[in-house]
């Protein structure tokens, strides 16, 4: 991926090229699955009364659907928090910031980061490593 280099094979957060490329694209998803968690409060959304679509199996449950979707998103939200508390413990909110948006480290220092460009680019490599594990 552009702006994205693989560590090198003497790293110690090497991973394959293919699973460091999952790893970012996951992170990307982050925004999308806060806005998906906020929309799926309304139960009701599961169930669909148009004409042409009956639902004929009584055994169906919205909302356990519904709770079940809301649980792997809070799962995957969670897991890449508690993955960037881990590899920046002081400002896990620029980690993620520089995850799942895209924003310099030069941006991320301005807004306030105590962490220098190159020290923030091996803790990514490290997040990268640790979620492609975790993943």
């Amino acid at each position: 991926m552009r702006g994205y280099r693989t560590p090198s094979k003497r790293s110690p957060y090497y991973v394959d090229p293919p699973l460091y490329v999952h790893a970012i694209i996951w992170c990307k998803c982050y925004p999308i699955w806060k806005k998906e968690l906020q929309t799926l409060s309304d139960s009701s959304k599961g169930i669909d009364y148009s004409k042409e679509k009956v639902q004929s199996n009584s055994d169906y449950d919205a909302t356990a659907e519904i709770a079940m979707k809301r649980l792997e998103l809070e799962h995957k939200i969670n897991l890449l928090e508690t993955t960037a508390r881990i590899v920046m413990p002081d400002a896990p909110e620029y980690m993620i910031r520089g995850v799942t948006e895209d924003v310099t480290p030069e941006e991320l220092i301005r807004a306030g980061m105590p962490y220098c460009k190159n020290l923030f680019y091996l803790r990514r490599q490290k997040l990268f490593y640790l979620l492609s594990k975790r993943i």
